[in-house]
């Protein structure tokens, strides 16, 4: 759905906080273009007004509906807005509502029960947004027919004419459900699709249908291989293209018993496990469900027919041996070229050539493909019985979900297969091989240059391994390497990559890096963890190092090739400093020079045509989760490269200076912005902003924040200067009186990236500073390494008690937020929460917030 959601927005209109909690959850996961919410209708208009390009609606059908049901007319009489799909909204008790869904009002194409569920929200919008793009790019006199829910009703839907009762249109679902075409049923008589009730039952049908405008019945409807099947019918009068029609909705009978069994056995399917002993499960559900006498799953592929392979076969009684084949019969081919086969009664005689149902003489066969989620076929299931069987909708669409299960099963099978085939497991150690590895890279390449991440590849070499395995043998080498395997995979996140590229030879793809030296304490302490004795199988300690190179992303290249080469190059220099000790990747002086300049050009450009963005990422309170304030972080979109990482870019512009306007550049946007959100939502947010050491030695920047926040207006202690910790008072001159200057104006100072500068306790204790921020890099070891646990509690305890606040940033698992909640840190920053956000998308989730705290408070107020 990410394709078509990255080109739509989408605007849910709903009173209901938890609906809409939901529907903007849900759909602002799939980054749609835009996601409004709307408490009212007056306010909904007010969006469509802005921006009519919406995409579709999602609003809630509330009593009667009337409001509903004008906007939806106001919707139909504007010509900007008139295509615009809409998804109501209803309670699924029919007693709490007093709207008909059968009578939709225009625009309305689908139907969602309150409460929403995210499963059906997502599959709702994608067949909303999937359908009107059809009828987008059809020809005109097709898209009236979503007014009354016509192509994207899960009901079959017949339009007939008034006056000579032909039948003018026949939606999809009834194609499907009845085995006829529209090209067979159109222009024939609608009661040729009623074998109930007589001509004069039929007139006194329609006569009712004239006084009351609507009319129920139950008729047994034919389908296109013969048989028929029993429907409620529910006929109304509608208008489409401005002539008065006949709208007939087909639905199978209600019987609660049957559907509860039929969920039973789609429940039970699900917990049968994998496996043959998980098909045998499923199998035997279906055969007691509907008391089955053959059952038989095939894998194959459509080109291959003739290579099938039976998973599994049951029958209740066993076949002579002169039966004939069922994989052999043209019937299997058919159903591996994607073709469905119902047949509920004289099944033996309808599919001809087909020996062995012949044989059989099976009355019902239902034949279904298995298909992968690109609806390849896979296989086929086969189900059949001596006995005639009802095969209605509920059954039919039961199988049709087992099927799909099935299928999954079969789709694992062969990726595992797969796998095994290409060997993209390493056999020794169990980790990716070089081929995978290959492939991890290339792809963590195209999300980086889609987000502007930051990432390294390390080349892990074990030094002098040759001489283990000549010395004590190759037994002793593969110990070595599945121990070696463990401790790489041990030093790194769950989202990291670790292989085995070759021999000794291991490579790493440290993600979501948001500074080099954040990689260079990784590599160290992999070299640290190297060092250790290594405890072998018969009791001997083995002593063993490593030596490593280290590559950037894009810093050092942004091809997989060069990079896992530059990383190599890093890793031969590693060794010829003496081995056991990384070195990261030094370009030749021309190439680096080179590269420096084209960048830097682009940089001043981004400048001038409004290339750099000002994103937020809210910082929470610890306790109550609700957002205390946002640090803006810096963005460049190029356009042709994309968005660059602001590690990339950032060190350049400090040394050529380009940082102190685009600095004065991001306080000015952002105290801007906060300001604009303190007026909307009357909330005091603190927006914290980075300031770089060239910054700091700027003898006006006391003169300038003050200007800044003069002309946005914001109040002074809502700014928070953040200063990393690396910087020294020595290197700038009059720094603590210029920060004193800065907390005299009534700004914040917090020091940023603590713990990873060498910052004395004197330092820290004469620092003007208001908080500290602990670094990311030890947040995110929390319940992995516990000398950062002990680093992070001991930061806390020394923060509180100076009198500072505490920040922590990287916050990205409930276990972090439990330690640090435990731990007593005050405000807290990480993708747990919330991603750095464009300003409108958080303005937009302070708006989702102002009507969660609005619908609580009026929740409270009732008595």
């Amino acid at each position: 759905m990410r394709d078509e959601a990255a080109q739509s927005s989408v605007l849910i209109v709903t009173t209901q906080r938890d609906d809409r909690r939901v529907l903007f959850d849900t759909l602002d996961a799939e980054n749609f273009d835009a996601v409004y919410t709307a408490k009212d209708l007056q306010e909904a208009l007010s969006f469509l007004e802005q921006d009519p390009q919406i995409d579709v609606v999602v609003m809630e059908f509330a009593g009667a509906a009337q409001e509903a049901v004008a906007f939806c007319t106001q919707l139909k009489g504007d010509a900007r807005l008139a295509q615009v799909p809409v998804i109501g909204i209803a309670a699924a008790d029919p007693a709490q509502r007093q709207w008909d869904w059968n009578r939709a009002p225009p625009g309305v194409i689908e139907w969602m029960r309150s409460p929403v569920d995210s499963s059906e929200v997502l599959a709702r919008v994608r067949h909303v947004l999937a359908a009107h793009q059809r009828t987008s790019a059809a020809p005109a006199p097709g898209t009236d027919r979503y007014q009354f829910a016509f192509e994207g009703s899960l009901d079959e839907i017949i339009v007939s004419d008034p006056k000579s009762g032909a039948i003018i249109d026949a939606n999809a679902t009834f194609e499907q459900r009845s085995g006829f075409s529209r090209a067979q049923v159109t222009r024939q008589p609608l009661d040729s699709l009623d074998l109930t009730h007589s001509r004069e039952q039929r007139m006194t049908l329609l006569a009712q249908l004239g006084r009351e405008g609507n009319v129920h019945y139950r008729c047994r409807k034919p389908r296109g291989d013969g048989g028929a099947y029993v429907v409620d019918a529910h006929m109304r009068l509608a208008v489409q293209y401005g002539r008065l029609v006949h709208v007939t909705t087909f639905r199978e009978p209600v019987d609660t018993a049957r559907y509860q069994a039929a969920l039973g056995l789609i429940a039970a399917t699900a917990e049968c496990g994998g496996g043959d002993e998980g098909l045998s499960r499923v199998v035997k559900l279906l055969s007691d469900w509907l008391d089955l006498d053959f059952v038989m799953l095939v894998s194959a592929r459509p080109e291959h027919a003739e290579e099938a392979q039976p998973l599994l076969t049951y029958q209740r009684a066993s076949m002579p041996p002169e039966a004939p084949d069922p994989l052999k019969q043209s019937t299997l081919k058919r159903l591996l070229d994607g073709e469905t086969l119902i047949h509920g009664d004289q099944a033996w005689k309808i599919i001809e050539q087909d020996k062995f149902l012949a044989f059989s003489h099976f009355d019902t066969f239902i034949g279904l493909p298995l298909r992968d989620e690109r609806q390849n076929t896979l296989g086929a299931m086969m189900l059949a019985r001596r006995r005639a069987l009802p095969a209605g909708t509920l059954v039919v669409d039961t199988l049709r979900v087992i099927a799909a299960r099935l299928a999954l099963e079969l789709e694992l099978r062969r990726a595992r297969e797969q796998g095994r085939a290409k060997g993209l497991q390493d056999a020794l150690t169990g980790l990716p091989n070089r081929l995978l590895f290959n492939d991890r890279l290339e792809t963590t390449i195209k999300e980086a240059h889609r987000t502007g991440e930051m990432f390294a590849v390390l080349f892990v070499d074990l030094d002098r391994f040759k001489n283990i395995n000549d010395s004590l043998g190759h037994g002793v080498g593969d110990q070595v390497l599945i121990a070696v395997s463990k401790r790489l995979r041990a030093s790194v996140r769950a989202s990291d990559t670790v292989a085995r590229y070759a021999g000794d030879e291991f490579t790493m793809i440290l993600r979501h890096i948001v500074q080099r030296d954040d990689v260079m304490r990784i590599a160290e302490k992999i070299v640290r963890v190297m060092e250790v004795p290594l405890t072998l199988a018969d009791g001997a300690e083995l002593h063993i190092t490593a030596s490593i190179g280290v590559s950037f992303y894009p810093d050092d290249a942004t091809s997989a090739e060069r990079l896992l080469k530059h990383a190599d190059v890093a890793m031969y220099s590693a060794k010829g400093m003496g081995r056991n000790n990384f070195q990261t990747y030094v370009a030749v002086p021309e190439e680096s020079h080179q590269q420096r300049l084209a960048l830097e050009a682009k940089l001043r450009m981004a400048e001038r045509n409004n290339e750099l963005r000002v994103y937020y990422q809210p910082q929470v309170e610890a306790q109550t989760e609700d957002i205390a304030g946002m640090e803006a972080l810096i963005r460049w979109e190029h356009p042709e490269l994309g968005m660059i990482s602001p590690g990339f870019f950032i060190p350049l512009a400090e040394e050529n200076g380009l940082i102190i306007p685009i600095g004065e550049w991001v306080m000015r946007t952002a105290c801007a912005d906060a300001k604009r959100w303190q007026t909307r939502f009357g909330l005091n947010l603190r927006v914290g902003v980075n300031m770089s050491a060239l910054q700091l030695r700027q003898p006006n920047l006391v003169e300038m924040v003050a200007g800044i926040l003069r002309e946005s207006g914001l109040e002074a202690n809502l700014l928070d200067l953040e200063v990393t910790e690396s910087i020294s008072v020595k290197s700038i001159p009059n720094l603590l009186e210029t920060l004193q200057g800065l907390r005299d104006l009534g700004c914040k100072i917090s020091i940023d990236d603590f713990g990873t500068g060498q910052s004395s306790l004197d330092y820290i204790k004469r620092f003007p500073a208001d908080r500290i921020k602990i670094d990311q890099t030890f947040v995110r070891n929390i319940g992995v390494d516990p000398d950062d646990e002990a680093i992070v509690r001991a930061t806390i305890g020394m923060a509180h008690d100076l009198n500072r606040g505490v920040v922590a940033e990287g916050v990205e698992i409930e276990e972090h937020l439990d330690f640090l909640r435990a731990e007593g840190c005050e405000e807290l920053q990480g993708y747990l929460f919330c991603r750095p956000l464009p300003p409108a998308t958080f303005e937009n989730l302070l708006l989702e917030r102002e009507r969660l705290f609005q619908n609580a408070q009026s929740a409270e107020s009732i008595p």
